[in-house]
């Protein structure tokens, strides 16, 4: 049994040497002579015909700033060299071998729209040879490309950046490169947490130089569009800028004799302030445009000013008083009678003119008639009056009937001017709305994700509620 098994490694291994010394005998053979700077063809005038195909792996990382999106790919070459060919019953049957890519005639291959140092393939890999001269290459390389990134709608956008690839030196009489397909191959495609491929495509072109315009110059490019994922800007960018406007309302909310307005709208300011400081290194520093993000924060910020502005206001007039301030006449046309018409405040409680012209007594009213006797044209005084104690009484009466006359005037101007005040938060609230779709409506138009769709009607919603609330 051990002879048996003695005699069956010994075949084994007698076959692997004979194996061996076939390749290796092949392999000097085909590189005897073999000239790798020559172009693998039998005229000078036939083209190398160079398919290409580009596999994408991974994207790496997309940098707004600098404008350059790093990608880990396969770049594909194919080539038929005439200069390697073989029969394989010569060789023991070896159809396919595998040779050093630097030992051989290669494309050279670059892309074009590089923003890196190395333009061509770092990573030198063995090729597959076959025993017709085609040779398949297929290297890995990471490709740090230019992209002109438009942050217009960010974290909204979508970017289209693209490769292209050619041959350095070869024209297109010299290298043919054609693309083994209208699309990159996506089979392998890792997805990024922050970024969705929608859509890809591969265009072969031909560019005309000043210098030789009868000669093509071959290009293949690949485009990619690529959405950004908002939602971790949405969670920790937007909804902290979105809550903190929302706090900015609840300043109108609160009672103007609790004291406690200013001091609510100083806290918002430097708690977005400090918030700010946080968050904007997440924000594209560029100069190309301004983000919708940013004109958002912008917003935020412009309106917590605002507030506190009209928040100044607003405690001002409050505790206006006839004794001090006298309402004038465009105020009360415009905050009591037209803006509440104009956005249906149907059921909120504003001093009308009824009010205005009720009062404790008639305007006619004549304290001497306190006796009970009618007036007259004659002059007549009541002897009634003329007790000392009845006229200290009447006079006591006819101060106290003024006074509450007088209190009664200023009651309802304090609540004129309250009512004021409380138009001026019921607008805010709406402006706040209108400018927040205004802000996003271009680009919901244009989105297909239902993120901001639901993060604008929360808006509205809020400020509808708040208005709602205090009427």
């Amino acid at each position: 049994m051990n002879t048996v098994f003695f005699f069956f490694h010994l075949v084994i291994l007698a076959g692997a040497a004979w194996a061996s010394s076939d390749e290796t005998k092949l392999v000097k053979t085909l590189f005897t002579g073999y000239n790798k700077v020559v172009r693998p063809v039998n005229h000078f005038k036939d083209p190398v015909v160079v398919t290409v195909g580009l596999q994408l792996i991974q994207l790496i990382s997309v940098d707004e700033v600098n404008q350059i999106v790093s990608s880990n790919v396969r770049l594909k070459q194919q080539w038929k060299d005439v200069n390697l060919q073989w029969n394989p019953e010569d060789y023991g049957g070896i159809k396919k071998i595998r040779v050093p890519s630097t030992d051989i005639w290669r494309p050279d291959l670059v892309l074009y729209n590089n923003a890196d140092g190395d333009f061509a393939i770092v990573h030198e890999t063995k090729v597959l040879l076959e025993h017709t001269g085609m040779i398949t290459w297929n290297p890995p390389a990471i490709f740090k490309s230019y992209c002109e990134i438009i942050v217009l709608h960010f974290p909204f956008d979508l970017q289209n950046c693209s490769m292209k690839l050619g041959t350095w030196t070869y024209d297109g009489n010299l290298v043919v490169v054609n693309p083994d397909s209208d699309h990159p191959d996506l089979s392998n495609f890792m997805e990024s947490g922050e970024w969705v491929m929608k859509e890809s495509r591969g265009w072969k072109h031909w560019v005309y130089y000043a210098c030789c315009p009868d000669t093509p110059y071959l290009d293949i490019t690949y485009h990619f569009l690529m959405l950004r994922l908002p939602l971790y800007f949405i969670v920790n960018v937007i909804i902290p800028c979105m809550l903190f406007s929302f706090l900015t309302g609840l300043v109108f909310y609160l009672p103007t004799d609790s004291g406690e307005k200013m001091t609510l709208s100083i806290s918002v300011l430097l708690s977005l302030t400090v918030f700010l400081l946080v968050i904007v290194e997440l924000i594209p520093s560029t100069s190309s445009a301004v983000p919708l993000i940013g004109k958002y924060m912008l917003f935020t910020m412009v309106f917590v000013i605002a507030s506190i502005i009209i928040t100044v206001i607003v405690i001002n007039t409050h505790h206006r008083s006839p004794s001090t301030h006298t309402m004038p006449d465009w105020v009360r046309k415009v905050f009591i009678e037209t803006i509440p018409n104009i956005m249906f405040f149907s059921t909120m409680k504003r001093p009308g003119k009824e009010k205005q012209s009720k009062s404790i007594y008639g305007a006619d009213f004549d304290i001497s008639d306190i006796s009970g006797n009618q007036t007259s044209a004659v002059p007549y005084q009541s002897p009634i009056t003329k007790n000392p104690d009845v006229r200290s009484a009447i006079e006591g009466v006819k101060y106290i009937a003024e006074t509450m006359k007088s209190d009664e005037e200023s009651n309802n101007v304090i609540s004129l001017t309250q009512t004021a005040s409380l138009i001026w938060f019921i607008d805010e609230c709406w402006f706040r709305a209108c400018d927040i779709l205004s802000l996003f409506l271009s680009r919901l138009l244009r989105s297909g994700s239902l993120l901001p769709w639901c993060w604008t009607i929360f808006c509205c919603v809020s400020s509808w509620l708040c208005v709602s609330s205090v009427l």
